[in-house]
């Protein structure tokens, strides 16, 4: 299978190809008698996606929806960039055909798809979807559809610490009576991806292309796994205050989750900070509580 193809507005048979050969033309005898005159065109041709991104050890597929009026038989083929030949390895594609029956008392719509599987072999660039029809008068139609292909490149092994995080960090009640207690909580995550780098969540030896988790498509941090037994900072900003105050430190458990207690005393932001480590970046979060009398 070969290329790519720009996706460009729906393509329409009268604009895509030269005038056909001869048509013939129904008599009159043939009009009164069959009511309807045929009018065959190639209506839209849809290309999804409309930019393919493969990785080394995937594989898209694209799939092209055609939509025709007053058609007997229809080819839907794809090709490469460039030479523009036929890369579907289908041969003439799909074809379906119509009744050649005597007459059309009205307008017939079809809507046909045909589907390729892209993989990192497949060469980079514009390919083009090329469908060619008859008409059931007879009319030839021909007309075209773009697509990208590109090639989503390994990212390079990450520098520096493993990142983490502070997922659903929330200070209950909100708002809360003064002197009342407020429950500080979240969980704590590592990730194991960056890019196509695969780490186990205990590990800090990365190894190329070694989970399915981990994308090539996403160049940062990802996949992320419960980080326990580390020690979460607790800090107070009060309402007007530009410093923080220290107020304690609890644990994350095993699956990474943490929970405290604290007076609530004034208006203000709850802070919680994994201070981060030689092998792990720090991270925080915040909460802001407003503090009531009644």
């Amino acid at each position: 299978m070969g290329a790519m193809a720009l996706v460009a507005a729906p393509a329409y048979a009268d604009d895509a190809t030269p005038s056909p050969s001869p048509t013939p033309t129904p008599t009159a005898g043939d009009d009164a008698k069959h009511g309807y005159l045929p009018d065959p065109k190639i209506l839209s041709i849809d290309v999804s996606p409309s930019t393919v991104v493969v990785n080394r050890h995937g594989s898209v597929e694209v799939t092209a929806t055609v939509r025709t009026k007053d058609v007997k038989s229809l080819s839907i083929d794809v090709w490469e960039p460039k030479e523009y030949h036929h890369g579907g390895g289908d041969g003439d594609g799909h074809w379906f055909s119509k009744s050649d029956g005597p007459g059309y008392d009205k307008a017939k719509y079809d809507v046909t798809s045909k589907s390729w599987t892209f993989t990192w072999s497949h060469k980079t660039g514009l390919w083009k979807v090329h469908v060619e029809a008859v008409g059931v008068n007879g009319a030839q139609l021909s007309a075209e559809r773009g697509f990208f292909v590109k090639h989503q490149e390994w990212a390079p092994r990450p520098k520096g610490p493993k990142a983490t995080r502070i997922v659903g960090f929330d200070a209950t009640p909100e708002p809360v009576r003064k002197g009342h207690k407020l429950a500080l909580q979240g969980k704590l995550q590592v990730a194991q991806c960056y890019g196509d780098w695969y780490y186990e969540w205990d590990s800090y030896v990365s190894v190329h292309g070694g989970d399915d988790y981990c994308q090539d498509s996403r160049d940062y941090w990802h996949d992320w796994h419960w980080l326990g037994q580390q020690d979460i900072d607790v800090y107070f900003l009060p309402s007007g205050s530009h410093k923080w105050k220290y107020v304690g430190t609890t644990e994350s458990d095993p699956d990474g989750s943490f929970y405290t207690k604290v007076r609530a005393l004034k208006s203000g932001t709850w802070g919680v900070r994994f201070d981060g480590t030689s092998r792990l970046k720090g991270s925080e979060a915040y909460d802001y509580v407003k503090v009531v009398r009644h």
